[in-house]
């Protein structure tokens, strides 16, 4: 009997704020527009991708490039991409501090509709103070406060979805007699980018998948190791978990590293700068996994998140494959500096290659 190949399903990170991840003079220039995104979109539904995955952000970090200061709303972004697709997965982002779960269960379900059920929901419990705060929406909770508002904002949303009619009084929120129509035609999946051992058992409670960095040092592989092993105690063996892997490649290893190099020259160190401090005003900046991200890439003054790959196709292919091998990985989330350009290089080349090394995903089966 022939064992049919588990595939590895693929999305992109879509940029949605103006300079994507690459925060530098040097980069490719990437305009954070509804047209920009939407060309991505379609050119990963063309290559087989699985999913498009759009982040949040209300507020840029200045500097000489402007970091983000443009940036789409990302449901109403997704519900567009949903009209405009066919077959790939349109993925919005939502901070449940500042989104009552009421709204929210609503908008969803109207993008369901739109996309025949190709929506999902990425869930944020906290960010940047500064980013929700010029909206007098931020809440100042502690860690284990903002999961708590998380656990009670999606398990309303939840209900909004399958029962007719929501009472519901609780430390975060109330509804009375709430209704909420139209239904999704299935319960839209979520994921979380929750990283600390609280996060991953917030996500494995509530959602469906687990989102975090990842590369090929042994830190990110017992990252996805460890998310495995909580979702088995938890009894949820088929909990899924995606890496977000920024990757910039190169004809060779060597001009890859010239192309990091280029963009770290010419790194924005105010954006970085303002980036990193308003993080660290967030009190649990310490267990915020986001946070820490951005406060050393300011400390190291780089261009682009801890954990960037390097190298030609097929040593990119060779490392991301080690890493949803070992790291047990469900998925991979893709960024580059050009989402033009670099993705198709990305998926015409470096993702068949994986197959070489024991991974297969939509765009190859063999």
């Amino acid at each position: 009997m022939i064992q049919e190949k588990k595939l590895t399903e693929v999305g992109v990170f879509i940029p949605v704020g103006n300079g994507g991840w690459v925060t530098s003079v040097n980069a490719p220039e990437l305009p954070g527009t509804y047209e920009y995104n939407l060309e991505v979109t379609l050119l990963a539904e063309k290559m087989g991708f699985d999913f498009a995955l759009s982040p949040a952000n209300w507020r840029g970090y200045g500097g000489a490039t402007k970091h983000w200061d443009i940036t789409l709303e990302s449901l109403i972004t997704m519900a567009g991409l949903a009209q405009a697709t066919k077959e790939i997965e349109v993925w919005a982002t939502v901070h449940m501090m500042i989104f009552p779960p009421a709204i929210v269960a609503k908008m969803v379900a109207t993008i369901d509709q739109i996309s025949n059920g190709r929506v999902g929901l990425n869930l944020v419990s906290g960010a940047n103070p500064h980013d929700l705060g010029q909206m007098g929406l931020w809440r100042d909770l502690d860690h284990a406060g903002r999961y708590r508002l998380a656990a009670e904002w999606i398990d309303v949303v939840k209900r909004l979805w399958t029962e007719d009619r929501v009472n519901h009084k609780g430390d975060f929120f109330e509804l009375t007699d709430c209704m909420s129509n139209p239904k999704p035609k299935k319960i839209p999946r979520t994921i979380c980018a929750g990283a600390s051992d609280r996060g991953f058992q917030f996500t494995i409670d509530h959602c469906d998948g687990s989102f975090f960095p990842a590369s090929d040092d042994e830190a990110s592989i017992a990252r996805g190791v460890r998310a495995k092993e909580l979702a088995v105690k938890a009894g949820k063996p088929d909990f899924k978990t995606y890496g977000l892997f920024t990757l910039i490649a190169g004809t060779t290893d060597a001009e890859a590293k010239d192309r990091l190099e280029y963009y770290d020259e010419g790194a924005d160190r105010q954006a970085l700068a303002t980036q990193a401090a308003e993080y660290a005003t967030d009190k649990s900046a310490k267990e915020n996994f986001a946070a820490q991200y951005f406060l050393n890439q300011n400390e190291k003054v780089s261009s682009v998140l801890g954990g960037t790959m390097t190298g030609s196709v097929e040593t990119l292919a060779r490392r991301v494959a080690k890493t949803i091998t070992e790291g047990k990985l469900d998925g991979i989330t893709i960024i580059v500096p050009d989402f033009i350009e670099d993705l198709k290089i990305i998926g015409e080349q470096m993702i068949p290659m994986m197959a070489e090394y024991g991974v297969f995903t939509k765009s190859r089966r063999n």
